[in-house]
């Protein structure tokens, strides 16, 4: 193979791009004002759907919804029109369905239309569009949304005697467009949740956590977990994952919705504060401090629901769990999933007991909930870190432009939000930081489990090493949108000097299974940029992508076909990312196992079979913001 850089498509950002949609709520249907949720994929996203039958096969309709916001809001839809064929089309009508018209008021539209035809179900706007071959041309409606409910359709556009068309489906709560605050006529009194006899199903002491983030610069409710209420005075165990900041939004607050009825969705009733966070374990203990207003509550005077501890040690196989929890899909009050401890599984550093299997299939918003054994007692928390394999996702949502072309759309990976998890951490391993959390303690455990580097190579069998003194091995040049070459100062360096675009380079050479070591440095930030290792480069559209960004996440990605996995998502790099801007980057392709490791510690290992060999180089990426510089040295492949 030539030895050459080239500009490709790189995985998700490190931060989304600009022209994604504000989306702000994860799971579909729960408390978000405006949703969005297209068959499986997208809030805010663009859906590139063509028909078939009387469809036009070079008409493509690609709808941007809006993102989440309340009643009396004003949002948009746009409508991207594109020419795929090779003859001129004629546009001239898009029809919308009525019942998002009836739910909204129509304030604009842009390009104004030169009329309107009244149908059953769509109302359509006449318009003189003329596509070239290749063109592209977006129409955006505005609206204001009036009444509150659930609202979906078709979009079509008119060419002729052909159509193309998406689907949108829309949510609209009550609400006020002022922010996430609760109204206080949703608020009960905390009165009303006494203590009672919880008996085997201990329901009442289960509760709904909203995430209230912020991305963009706007606030509003982002997702949601279920949790458990293990003491009177409010002590909450869940997830990590349901009360952190991930790579996309942060998190402002936290809301609890206690458990009433049920048969009646959860009221907010107050606020949530932190105490112990394990976001390896995925566990954490958080504490009610405030009711839902913001005001500062006596703890003491609670006296809330609880569920008793068990003891997750003593389960066998064949024993009897129910799992109570928050769905997230399928209605919006608590449900029930009952199941068998169907095995065991282990974890470095927690034994044999790391999860406890269990034969109940759990949606994926009781993430965080309570499992409970036949006597009523609390024994672990559902968690997706051990769900139950590939494609198993209800709910994946496409939330950044990965493929750089623009668009957030169905051509971009989803990321995986809302899925059936069959998996529980045991109690025991929960235990440290709820007696951690009752004496008040605060700590956050952040990023990944820390494991020595045992596996990484020596020096005992080096296929190909470059220190980058002499030149003529890897590309020198200029290009459109960066550069690449050899510094002066004895390095390689790879240069991106626009937005939203990536350079990588490979020497020749093909390997099998090798090792590959570099020492990197952040010679230009542009905040964002990712960089990394590529492995089993068998063309431009495929191979293994190993990577860390610059704000300290890592991920491993598979590009096939053009296409993009996740094969292990961005994840905080913990105490193992470097605070000088300069590391070690490791990145390990040994049969069907790829492992990726920043200087002294194993990030993660992923299984995957798709490629066997191929071609190593390296990376860099920017996204919104340009002008990254990566300084690679001590370039080494190993052999196994």
């Amino acid at each position: 193979m030539d030895s050459y850089p080239s500009q490709q498509f790189a995985p998700p950002p490190a931060s989304p791009p600009q022209k994604k949609s504000n989306s702000l709520l994860i799971t579909c249907g729960i408390i978000a004002a405006v949703l969005v949720c297209l068959g499986s994929i997208g809030v805010g996203a663009f859906f590139l759907l063509n028909g078939s039958g009387g469809e036009s096969a070079d008409l493509a309709v690609a709808v941007n919804a809006p993102p989440p916001l309340y009643q009396d809001q004003e949002y948009k839809i746009s409508v991207r029109l594109s020419n795929n064929g090779e003859d001129t089309l004629e546009v001239s009508e898009l029809r919308l369905p009525k019942t998002i018209l009836e739910s909204s008021t129509l304030r604009s539209v842009s390009p104004a239309a030169t009329g309107t035809a009244d149908y059953d179900e769509q109302i359509g706007y006449k318009f003189d569009l003329s596509l070239d071959s290749g063109q592209s041309e977006t129409v955006t409606f505005t609206f204001e949304s009036a009444s509150a409910g659930d609202f979906s359709g078709e979009i079509t556009a008119l060419t002729g005697r052909k159509t193309s068309s998406a689907s949108v489906r829309i949510l609209v709560n009550q609400g006020q467009a002022s922010g996430p605050e609760v109204p206080a006529a949703t608020l009960a009194p905390a009165a009303t949740l006494a203590p009672a006899d919880l008996g085997a199903i201990p329901y009442q002491a289960v509760v709904q956590i909203i995430a209230i983030v912020e991305y963009d610069g706007e606030v509003g409710p982002g997702w949601t977990g279920s949790g458990s209420i293990i003491s009177p005075d409010g002590l909450i165990l869940t997830n990590a994952h349901v009360v952190m900041s991930d790579r996309y939004y942060t998190v402002r607050n936290l809301l609890v919705a206690m458990t009433v009825a049920p048969d009646a969705p959860p009221e907010v009733q107050y606020e949530m504060e932190l105490f112990q966070v394990d976001e390896a374990m995925d566990i954490a203990v958080g504490k009610i401090t405030k009711d839902a207003e913001g005001n500062p509550i006596d703890a003491s005077t609670l006296n809330l629901p609880t569920v008793p501890l068990g003891s997750s040690d003593s389960l066998s196989l064949g024993d009897n769990i129910t799992i109570i929890g928050y769905p997230g899909i399928g209605g919006e009050t608590i449900t029930l999933t009952r199941g068998e401890v169907s095995g065991f599984t282990a974890e470095d550093p927690y034994g044999n007991r790391a999860f406890i299997k269990t034969s109940a299939t759990i949606a994926g918003g009781n993430s965080g909930g309570l499992a409970a054994n036949a006597d009523g007692e609390l024994i672990g928390v559902p968690t997706q870190l051990g769900y139950g394999g590939d494609d198993q996702y209800v709910d994946c949502r496409v939330l950044t432009d990965t493929n750089r072309d623009g668009y957030v759309d169905e051509s971009d990976n989803c990321v995986p939000t809302g899925g059936f998890i069959n998996a529980l951490r045991p109690l025991t391993l929960a235990q440290p930081y709820i007696d951690a959390a009752r004496r008040g303690e605060v700590n956050f455990q952040t990023g990944i489990a820390s494991a020595p580097q045992e596996d990484m190579p020596t020096e005992d069998n080096v296929l190909f090493s470059d220190d980058f003194s002499t030149t003529g091995i890897w590309p020198d040049e200029v290009l459109s949108t960066g550069s690449v070459g050899y510094s002066s100062d004895g390095y390689y360096f790879i240069q991106v000097d626009d937005p939203n675009q990536v350079i990588w380079s490979v020497p020749d050479g093909t390997y099998d299974d090798v090792v590959v070591q570099v020492d990197l440095s952040v010679i230009q930030g542009s905040g964002e940029s990712e960089y990394g290792i590529i492995c089993r480069m068998v063309d431009g559209d495929n191979y293994y992508t190993l990577e860390i960004s610059e704000d300290g996440y890592f991920s491993i990605w598979r590009r096939q076909y053009g296409e993009w996995t996740a094969l292990y998502d961005w994840t905080p790099t913990g105490d193992a990312y470097f605070s000088d801007q300069s590391a070690t980057l490791f990145a390990g392709c040994i049969g069907n196992e790829l492992t990726v490791a920043v200087n002294d510690t194993v990030l993660a290992s992923v299984t995957d079979t798709s490629f066997s060999s191929g071609q190593v180089g390296l990376f860099v990426g920017t996204f919104d913001n340009p002008g990254a510089a990566i300084g690679f040295d001590n370039f080494i492949i190993y052999g196994p």
